[in-house]
């Protein structure tokens, strides 16, 4: 077991008794899952919002809140591929959360570039960023219609 794996059970604490009963640690897991995700959507939520409505003291929290973001996926997804489970593996990456969080995400980012970099045209960026979100959106929902409805009409011909 490496370092990190050790130190993030021990972070975990999934050495506790309370895990040796399966539902227990059944449920935990959905319920940590839970929290673990309302936490991420509310630090994204957070984070594309402050910059906007706090100024350059809120584009560095924000700041804080993104570089937190990505460092808590980052550990999730490493200690999941130390235990050989590719977290990837069965992600649909056109569904409609993915998107939305990389919108979100992108808003957050853009506000603490604009607040911390950029002097002027502020609106401009954040124009290009909506437009652009808007039509990887459209596109998605495209691809994704136009395969249901080709695995819909391949269903009709088999019945045929």
């Amino acid at each position: 077991m490496s370092r990190l794996v050790k130190v993030l059970r021990f972070v975990g604490d999934l050495d506790d008794d309370f895990y040796a009963d399966e539902r227990q640690r059944d449920v935990w897991n959905e319920a940590s899952a839970v929290g673990f995700q309302f936490f991420y959507w509310v630090a994204l939520l957070a984070a594309a919002v402050l910059p906007w409505a706090a100024g350059r003291a809120g584009a560095w929290i924000a700041l804080g809140l993104l570089i937190t973001w990505l460092f808590g996926s980052a550990v999730t997804m490493t200690y999941a591929r130390r235990h050989y489970v590719d977290p990837g593996s069965t992600e649909n990456w056109l569904r409609p959360r993915v998107f939305l969080a990389a919108v979100v995400y992108l808003i957050g980012a853009l506000g603490v570039v604009s607040e911390l970099l950029l002097a002027t045209g502020v609106g401009t960026w954040f124009g290009v960023v909506v437009g652009a979100a808007g039509g990887l959106v459209a596109a998605a929902w495209s691809v994704r219609r136009k395969r249901r409805r080709r695995a819909e009409r391949d269903l009709l011909d088999e019945d045929f």
